[in-house]
């Protein structure tokens, strides 16, 4: 039996490689004690609508078996208390032993797949879930397959990729009859980024990038604070890039950077995912002329790191402050 966190390949850059976000299987899934007779029974629950980017999905009962397919989710039930049944995870991006370090710990069944858009239906229907929490999906055909299993809830947002931390902690909250809960975490949340902006005050309005560095050479951009990882950034006082957020056109929140427009990437803040292999900036050309990089300003990310910001949940944000901290003190 083991603790967990999710991770995704739709994370960080869920949308420039296939869009984002690992290893061994962990047992026991458990269903805990509702909270009191009469949120645990049907008879009593409010049948809840949710809307998302393929319609709406109608949850007629307090669901008590959950499959989760990204840590965002599993990291609000997690931090409520609410029980999973089961955890499908990416092979390669749900951190060291399938653990994120910014998940609460809880107790669920957890099982390793290469993709969450070809999982195998039958493996996810054996669980028998009664809520299936999706997040990013790709297309309508993979929302249909598992919706067919038991209501899901894919991306809520139309046009995201990731939904807020807000809005996944208020949901989650009206889904399980924990609203008071709910809200507390997410003011709990807002305390904490409004004591790291007036605890680093010259860090505030300072620009920042988020680029993703792959083995192949090839770079990709945020240029968008509708991608998750620029939102959460930006609710903590900084600024996107202006050369980048000028090359944001229709829905893309991506920019692939050639090596000749290495300087769009220059700002204040540098915060780089490597996919693992972190010999690829120094083949980035004027890599050591960057502000951030010979500010020592460079936020340096791995598999292991990059869903907390690339599929944030109230839990993610507080480990991101701690990230943040040491560098914002430098700006």
């Amino acid at each position: 039996m083991n603790t967990m966190r999710t991770g995704g390949r739709r994370t960080v850059l869920v949308a420039a490689t296939a869009l984002l976000v690992t290893l061994a299987a962990l047992v026991s899934a458990c269903s805990a004690p509702a909270e009191d007779d009469s949120s645990s029974s049907s008879a009593t629950y409010t049948p809840l609508t949710i809307d998302h980017e393929y319609g709406s999905t109608t949850i007629d009962k307090r669901p008590e078996r959950v499959v989760t397919l990204l840590t965002n989710w599993t990291d609000t039930l997690a931090a409520l208390d609410i029980p999973i049944t089961a955890e499908f995870k990416e092979q390669g991006y749900a951190g060291p032993n399938n653990t994120f370090e910014w998940t609460p710990e809880h107790t669920s069944e957890v099982k390793v797949v290469p993709s969450i858009a070809a999982l195998d239906i039958s493996e996810l229907a054996a669980y028998k879930p009664d809520l299936i929490l999706a997040g990013y999906l790709g297309d309508q055909k993979n929302y249909d397959r598992l919706s067919a299993v038991a209501p899901t809830i894919p991306v809520m947002q139309k046009g995201a990729t990731t939904d807020t931390w807000e809005d996944v902690a208020s949901t989650t909250g009206k889904i399980f009859g924990k609203e008071s809960e709910a809200d507390d975490l997410i003011k709990q949340t807002d305390a904490k980024i409004a004591t790291f902006k007036s605890d680093h005050p010259n860090a505030v309005g300072k620009t920042f990038t988020f680029a993703q560095f792959q083995p192949t050479g090839q770079i990709g951009a945020i240029n968008s604070t509708r991608d998750s990882a620029a939102g959460l950034l930006a609710q903590l006082g900084f600024v996107l890039n202006p050369r980048l957020a000028a090359e944001h056109k229709g829905s893309a929140t991506r920019s692939p950077i050639s090596p000749e427009r290495v300087d769009l990437l220059d700002s204040d803040l540098l915060v780089a995912w490597s996919l693992g292999d972190d010999s690829v900036y120094q083949r980035v050309p004027g890599w050591d002329n960057l502000t951030a990089v010979s500010d020592d300003t460079v936020v340096y990310l791995t598999n292991d790191n990059a869903p907390a910001f690339g599929v944030p949940s109230a839990p993610s944000v507080d480990y991101v402050i701690g990230l943040l901290n040491p560098v914002a003190a430098r700006l």
